[in-house]
């Protein structure tokens, strides 16, 4: 028994030393030092803590005189957070036993320097930096509300706060000062009181919330909160209570009066320029652990209104949010940019939109197709965009893991219907794309008016295209098009050239006698198949059907260039008669080209192949020779080729050269002409 009490008399001497010496052990400088170095193992920054004192017994004491926790290594800016001081005072012994009971907290001097980088990094985001990356995946429990310990809070107030958030990819700033935050919460099963108020851009901000049970809240059950927050632009409030369904739930309503006043008092750039002056919100919001939502909601902007439900949860690897909508009829050119102001004398019909501006370099971000997953159905009641009418659809939004699909089953719209589907693959790199479309009844004059950037064909088309592609900006996407596409114009015309004039008098139209008025080819249908290889898509097939002729051709329309380079060959039908005579059958039809940018394209005949006529017709070519020996004018010679003149007709005769208004463009054959006679 002595020994006994020997051995518990050294062990309690034991524990008395070690008591006694843990104020000497545990210094403010040592506690410092660990908590620096667990602050940069897990963030990569550095931590300058000063404590000025603590005590550990009976009650922890600590006095902080300073704290600042470093930027973005190398960034060269002042620490992201500093506090100024802060005293902090608790029981030991609860601790101990799994309760905060923190007694007293007071922080004096806050200051928060928060920026997003001209790369889109924010400084707050420590993943790059931290020994924990923050896309590690989430546990089994990750998302699950975690069991709280007990927590009670007397005296906590935050004073003399000021914090400065700037955007240095747009120069959005917003300036935060004479921040306070008053909280009071006895325990978590007790009502909870937060009371803040500070200057943001010079301008009062207040904050008031009351939940019954913060515990409640935290598991996601449901409890009584209710919240405002305002200032004099805008009003955010939320009355909630438990719900028959176990959540949280109640009215919540948001209004912005000015919204080009607070989008200044905000920072946001251009804010005059924003298409809507005012905002008003209201629904039934739901909180029950890791989801939200708001049903019933009606929104309006200015007078576009809408309707629906939305809800998120947040309980996986990236949040996911579903929402169902219904939109009235809206006119989407306020929201758009004004369109560059026309030069020059418009054109017939819609003034195409520029076509030879050249694709963008610009990097498409689809990161964010990474960040959320989305189910979303919204119905449009009617859309109005640069004039064109959009009818009543659907449109049906997935994205998971990364990979949107978008379905528009139906799109009246042109003066036609058309249905499209879009599918991206963000977890690729580049992204890849993959559009399948078809089309009727589309006016083909606003459509290439539109999206072409040219007005050189009207009336009705049908599309069928699939086609894929994968880059990271538009310029290389278009470069990367590959695929198929059917099109097909019926009942309309191709402006800039009058093919059936060319052929009714080939002479007139090499001298340039044609006029100028009605300068368009009818056709019945227009059209051919294309195969699309890295941007460019080539046809053998095209095929134009008009009353008196055919046009069969082949080319080239090269996307990435916006360049066109396509060969039309007419064929006549039927006679041609009218002013300029009958076309001769034996004639050598003029095969016509259309090159150029598409933003002004050429459509000219290529009287090049008339020296390929001349070579299968070697009698002919003679008599031109000789012909051109004794003087003849060079239009006479091209017209004895093309078959041009009436000679069967009563009161015809031969002009001479000297008679012609116009003969070919200073006096010179075409090239090709040229070489073949030695002129």
């Amino acid at each position: 028994m002595r020994k006994l009490l020997i051995a518990l008399a050294v062990i309690v001497g034991m524990v008395v030393v070690a008591v006694a010496a843990l104020p000497f052990v545990l210094t403010g400088d040592f506690i410092a030092q660990r908590i620096a170095a667990a602050v940069k193992e897990r963030t990569g920054r550095d931590l300058d803590l000063r404590i000025a004192s603590i005590t550990l017994f009976p009650r922890l004491k600590a006095a902080v005189a300073s704290a600042a926790l470093s930027d973005v290594p190398g960034s060269g800016r002042p620490p992201m957070v500093e506090v100024g001081s802060a005293e902090l005072e608790m029981p030991l012994w609860p601790l101990l036993h799994g309760t905060v009971e923190l007694e007293r907290l007071h922080v004096d001097g806050l200051r928060a320097n928060l920026v997003v980088d001209a790369g889109g990094r924010a400084n707050w985001d420590f993943r790059e930096t931290g020994a924990v990356q923050g896309n590690q995946p989430v546990g089994p429990d990750g998302g699950k509300p975690q069991e709280l310990p007990d927590l009670r809070l007397g005296d906590v107030r935050i004073g003399n706060v000021a914090a400065g958030y700037t955007d240095q990819r747009s120069g959005q700033s917003i300036a935060l000062s004479d921040g306070s935050l008053v909280v009071a919460m006895p325990d978590l099963d007790t009502p909870a009181h937060i009371e803040g108020h500070a200057a943001v851009n010079g301008r009062a901000l207040t904050l008031m919330a009351q939940v019954d049970s913060p515990r409640a809240l935290a598991a996601g059950k449901p409890t009584a909160a209710r919240g405002r927050l305002a200032s004099d632009l805008f009003e955010v409030k939320l009355d909630a209570k438990p719900a028959t369904d176990g959540r949280t739930g109640g009215p919540l309503s948001a209004s912005v009066p000015d919204v080009t006043a607070l989008a200044a008092w905000l920072g946001v750039p251009n804010a005059g320029t924003l298409p809507v002056r005012t905002v008003h919100l209201t629904g039934k919001a739901g909180l029950g652990g890791p989801q939200a939502s708001l049903d019933d909601f009606n929104l309006a902007l200015d007078d576009v209104k809408a309707s629906g439900a939305v809800s998120a949860d947040w309980s996986g690897k990236v949040p996911a949010v579903t929402l169902r909508a219904s939109v009235d009829p809206i006119d989407l050119d306020r929201f758009l940019p004004a369109p560059a102001p026309a030069q020059g004398t418009p054109a017939q019909g819609p003034a195409p939109a520029s076509a030879d501006a050249g694709w963008s370099d610009e990097p498409i971000d689809v990161s964010p197709l990474r960040r959320l997953n989305l189910d979303a159905v919204v119905d449009s009641k009617g859309t109005r965009i640069r004039s064109i009418g959009i009818g009543p659809t659907r449109t049906s939004i997935s994205l998971r893991d990364g990979v949107l699909a978008v379905d528009v089953p139906d799109l009246p719209a042109f003066g036609g219907h058309s249905s499209s589907g879009l599918k991206v693959d963000a977890t690729k790199q580049p992204a890849s794309y993959a559009l399948t479309m078809t089309a009727n009844g589309l006016q083909a004059e606003q459509l290439l008016a539109t999206f072409g950037g040219t007005n050189v064909i009207r009336g009705t088309t049908a599309l069928n295209i699939d086609v894929t592609s994968a880059g990271g900006s538009q310029k290389a996407l278009v470069s990367a098009l590959m695929g198929t596409a059917h099109i097909l114009f019926r009942d309309g015309a191709l402006r800039g050239i009058n093919i059936a004039a060319i052929l009714r008098d080939p002479v007139a139209a090499a001298t340039g006698r044609l006029q100028a008025a009605a300068r368009e080819t009818d056709f019945a249908e227009f059209g051919g198949n294309f195969r699309l290889d890295h941007g460019v898509a080539r046809t053998g097939d095209l095929r134009m059907l008009a009353p008196i002729f055919r046009v069969e051709g082949a080319g080239t329309v090269s996307l990435p260039d916006r360049r066109l380079d396509l060969r039309l060959e007419p064929t006549v039908t039927s006679s041609l008669k009218g002013q300029g005579g009958q076309f001769q059958q034996a004639g050598v039809t003029i095969p016509v080209l259309v090159t150029g940018s598409f933003g002004a394209p050429s459509i000219q005949p290529d009287y090049s192949g008339v020296a390929l006529s001349a070579i299968k017709d070697p009698a002919k070519a003679a008599e031109a020779v000789r012909r051109l020996k004794e003087g003849a004018s060079p239009a006479d010679i091209l017209g004895g080729f093309l078959g041009s003149g009436d000679s069967g007709n009563s009161g015809a005769t031969d002009k001479p050269a000297g008679n012609l208004p116009l003969p070919i463009p200073g006096g010179q054959l075409p090239p090709a002409l040229k070489d073949l006679f030695g002129r």
